[in-house]
């Protein structure tokens, strides 16, 4: 009788268990081909069923086109992602109202394994800034970006394209 008490109290732990691991699962992803760079932080990824997605890169923002720097990123952006063959892997963070998506973009090394955080690129090679208020985890490199003088930091006052913006409107 308790080995059959226990045995169901082990069970129903065991399913609690799943049920909780179930609601942690791991993040949403996307794998597809960048088919555009629209600036250098949004792009177009097209899926293995032709569907295409607009991506807006997390945690960064990159100077709009018509604002100084905003081609240089672009091209920048399409740049790396023409070395790694427009191949990308997407971690979906969320998606806007419009439904598209916002997350971290990945791409393959050539010939390798290995995946480079794109987002973190922009920022480190001073093609964008750092946007703390969808993530911190690219503060860092900016400070290094910027201590460094690299792209945009070339600049004796960038300014953000958030800044930017607000004066356009």
């Amino acid at each position: 009788m308790m080995s059959n008490l226990f045995i169901s109290y082990a069970l129903l732990l065991a399913t609690l268990l799943g049920l909780a691991s179930l609601s942690q699962a791991a993040p949403k992803e996307l794998r597809g081909r960048v088919s555009d760079v629209l600036n250098g932080d949004t792009i177009i990824v097209t899926d293995d069923k032709n569907k295409k997605h607009k991506v807006y890169l997390l945690g960064i923002d990159a100077p709009e086109i018509k604002q100084k720097f905003g081609n240089q990123s672009r091209d920048y952006l399409e740049r790396l992602l023409f070395a790694r063959n427009y191949q990308v892997k997407v971690i979906i963070k969320k998606h806007t109202r419009a439904n598209n998506i916002v997350g971290t973009v990945f791409a393959t090394e050539m010939n390798s394994n290995q995946f480079a955080d794109i987002n973190g690129m922009m920022v480190m090679a001073g093609y964008a800034w750092a946007n703390p208020r969808t993530s911190k985890q690219y503060v860092a490199i900016e400070k290094i970006a910027r201590n460094r003088k690299a792209g945009l930091w070339e600049q004796k006052n960038p300014v953000a394209p958030w800044q930017w913006r607000k004066r356009k409107n």
